[in-house]
């Protein structure tokens, strides 16, 4: 059943105070709390400051005074926010101004949103830095920042405005503003082929970053009513992608069948793009030795071997294979940046595989892979976890050939200081059951890993809400 809007609007909220008792008591009906709106009515990023002050001073009206509104102003922004979530906010309590348990949500959410604006290196020339590391937050419109988070990830004025429902002439002269904000140019390029400039690429990640802020704060409110509706965006590479994810997906959607899990495959670029620009909330796959960047979490959830494997028939199948006849035949490998890449350039330097006159091909594509293996002598160093189903109906191979220091770890990548909704925090957990199921079936392996993660997820969430 819809819930009456009074039911938003108790008494003694803030909505509910003069100037603004008819919000509540014009009885405008709810939406339907199982409807989602496709295009959600974004709060204004002025109006979310104005709750945190609200929040952190207890007082509206030292808030009014710090953002420079009058006190009508705070009243009926606060109103459009109680409208907007779709919960009451903030209530009162003697003299003081509290958040209620959504405005607590809210509050967070805004704070960590705010936080995302915040960036030094966009300083304009001939400004300080500690005045200027707040620019988006204070002057940055919602439909700006929009149009940069949009724009990142299209590339396109065209399918820009299309994405927030703006003419393609409103997209361009809105990163004109955004320019004109920060004093620097935010694209490059030619009037055809137009790119984000560095500093447009600290913007949009930034702006990408405060607007999933907001879309959590929505999700929670709406798991708090029991709701669980929300979108996870999960970025799988190779092996992840054929048994973990989507043993994953099936035992998350048993438990929220209403929720909306969507795959992204891809490169570790492109995936670490998407996660950066928060378009994607975790990547699943082998982790990078290298990945030192500070924005970045990762977790490992095990130690995955790699095997020489070929069709089934393969001239080396069935006997003890020496690292000299690896050299007959051609390669099939994986991409440059893969660490599966570095195993086998070690095997390589081992056994003269480079020397070789042969040819190779190189794919991320398990598809291709498997269609090259089967139809010819070509070799792979591959985990038989990624081929488990053509290695149990006998089509694939692994060869009897000792390797040195063929492994990979295998686990998780996020973003630093993430703080993670309880859809995503569930999907953590089972990734983690079905990781350790895949590399020992025992359960005290699988209770270890479970464990493990769990600290580490609340070990990022205690970070995160340190830094609020």
């Amino acid at each position: 059943m819809p819930r009456a809007a009074s039911e938003y609007c108790p008494r003694n909220t803030i909505a509910d105070m003069s100037p603004l008792s008819s919000i509540c008591s014009t009885g405008q009906p709810a939406m339907p709390e199982t409807l989602r709106p496709p295009l959600p009515d974004w709060p204004n990023m002025r109006h979310l400051r104005l709750l945190e002050i609200a929040v952190r001073e207890g007082s509206l009206t030292r808030a009014a005074q710090e953002v420079n509104i009058s006190q009508p102003a705070a009243s009926q922004a606060i109103a459009k926010l109680t409208r907007i979530f779709r919960a009451p906010l903030l209530e009162r309590v003697g003299n003081s101004a509290v958040a209620t348990e959504e405005g607590m949500i809210v509050t967070q959410r805004a704070r960590r949103a705010l936080m995302h604006l915040q960036d030094p290196s966009l300083c304009p020339r001939g400004r300080a830095r500690q005045v200027s590391a707040d620019l988006l937050e204070r002057y940055a419109s919602i439909t700006q920042l929009r149009v940069m988070a949009q724009f990142a990830l299209t590339g396109s004025f065209a399918a820009t405005a299309q994405s927030v429902g703006q003419t393609e002439a409103s997209v361009r002269r809105a990163t004109k503003e955004v320019e004109r904000i920060i004093g620097q140019p935010v694209l490059e390029g030619g009037q055809r082929n137009r790119v984000l400039s560095a500093a447009g690429t600290i913007v949009a990640t930034r702006a990408s970053l405060a607007l999933r802020e907001i879309d959590l704060a929505h999700a929670e409110l709406r798991e708090r009513r029991g709701v669980f509706d929300s979108r996870l965006v999960i970025g799988a590479l190779p092996l992840a992608r054929t048994q973990i994810v989507p043993r994953a997906i099936v035992r998350l959607l048993k438990k929220y069948p209403a929720a909306t899990l969507e795959v992204l495959d891809g490169s570790y670029e492109f995936l670490l793009q998407r996660l950066r620009l928060g378009a994607c909330d975790v990547i699943v796959g082998a982790l990078r030795e290298d990945a030192t960047e500070q924005d970045l979490s990762e977790s490992r959830l095990f130690t995955d071997s790699l095997r020489v494997v070929a069709r089934a028939g393969h001239p080396l199948a069935g006997q003890k294979v020496t690292g000299e006849q690896l050299a007959e035949f051609p390669w099939i490998l994986p991409r440059r940046d893969a660490p599966a890449r570095r195993a086998f350039e070690l095997l390589a330097q081992r056994h003269g595989l480079a020397s070789g006159q042969l040819g190779h091909v190189e794919t991320g594509s398990l598809v291709v892979l498997r269609g090259v293996l089967l139809a010819s002598d070509a070799l792979a160093l591959m985990s038989p976890n990624q081929i488990s189903y053509e290695i149990e109906q006998g089509l694939i191979v692994p060869l009897n050939i000792a390797l040195q220091a063929a492994e990979r770890e295998i686990g998780l990548t996020e973003l630093q200081g993430n703080m993670p909704g309880r859809l995503h925090s569930d999907f953590l957990e089972i990734v983690a059951q079905e990781a350790c199921n895949l590399s020992n079936p025992s359960l005290h392996s699988e209770t270890q890993c479970t464990e493990n993660l769990s600290a580490r997820s609340f070990s990022n969430f205690t970070n995160a809400i340190q830094n609020l």
